[in-house]
């Protein structure tokens, strides 16, 4: 990709990769998204407050097998175990996407079912676990797609199934934040688990409502978005790579109750609990620094 593209054409370009995301289709046999989507009903009532899960780990990379990742496959079993055995939690509100489904378009589907059945009472989870690098062209130059909103010129991205194999099969930043910003939760928890994941701490959609010209037309809609309560765990700093699956394992030992006991007792495993006994386990090693950009009022319960 050429740095030097006017910004309506690199938004043509994002707008691009997105909608081939969404149609293109699926690798993995049997498996039709747009029937897994659509058959999701609408949420027609509010409830009071429910929980909801997406839990993505890629952990198999179409062809290269010598980039995959047991460990993080087992990761988000045991993740989704700790979930489902906390009252907090129903199966039915937790999807679990990993291995050769781990695709683009399956992210997008699954997020764009997230989006459609929570609402401002419930607290929405997600949970991603892949490689992770910066974004660089072919001669090795770093690449920001707007909003340009990265001092090191590149955006951060996550490679998906497919990511080894072609160009367009990765999530980036802004894309994800795009999407995360629809979300109305009253708490969003975003857990990144991959190399470079400290370059998903962007704020909420409002600096992305500004670069896109949304509070041209809905002045409303980008407060609103805005104001997001989200909290972001992220395995390692935006400028180094993570080892293993080391910070998911103790991130998902605080859920399990570790949280709270080195915590403050209350009987309850907060995500921002979960996080310093994770980061204190990780911080240990030596070579890997978890961090968090926390905009939660109060703690945000993961279970209990």
């Amino acid at each position: 990709m050429n740095t030097k593209i006017n910004r309506n054409c690199t938004m043509l370009v994002a707008s691009i990769v997105i909608m081939a995301l969404i149609t293109m289709p699926v690798h993995n046999a049997g498996l039709n998204v747009n029937d897994h989507l659509y058959k999701v009903p609408m949420k027609m009532e509010n409830t009071g407050t429910e929980y909801w899960a997406l839990l993505f780990a890629v952990g198999v990379y179409r062809n290269h097998p010598n980039q995959n990742r047991p460990s993080m496959l087992e990761a988000v079993d045991d993740l989704y175990d700790v979930l489902v055995d906390s009252p907090e939690w129903q199966v039915d509100h937790i999807h679990v996407v990993k291995g050769s489904q781990a695709t683009g378009q399956r992210l997008i589907h699954e997020l764009l079912w997230l989006i459609q059945n929570e609402d401002r009472d419930d607290m929405s989870l997600v949970y991603l676990t892949t490689h992770g690098s910066p974004l660089k062209n072919q001669n090795g130059f770093p690449i920001d797609i707007p909003p340009k909103d990265e001092a090191d010129g590149a955006d951060e991205i996550l490679v998906m199934y497919d990511g080894f194999e072609t160009w367009y099969s990765f999530i980036w930043d802004d894309m994800l934040n795009f999407f995360l910003g629809m979300l109305q939760s009253k708490g969003v928890c975003l857990i990144v688990d991959s190399c470079f994941s400290g370059g998903f701490n962007d704020t909420p959609f409002r600096g992305m409502a500004k670069n896109y010209g949304v509070e041209s037309f809905n002045e409303d809609l980008a407060e609103e978005l805005s104001a997001q309560n989200r909290i972001v765990l992220m395995s390692s700093e935006e400028d180094t790579v993570s080892y293993g699956s080391y910070f998911s394992f103790y991130l998902i030992d605080g859920f399990n109750g570790y949280g709270d006991f080195y915590g403050n007792g209350d009987g309850i495993n907060s995500a921002e609990e979960s996080f310093d006994y994770a980061q204190y386990k990780v911080d240990s090693m030596g070579y890997q620094h978890p961090t968090i950009l926390d905009l939660y009022p109060g703690e945000f319960q993961v279970t209990s």
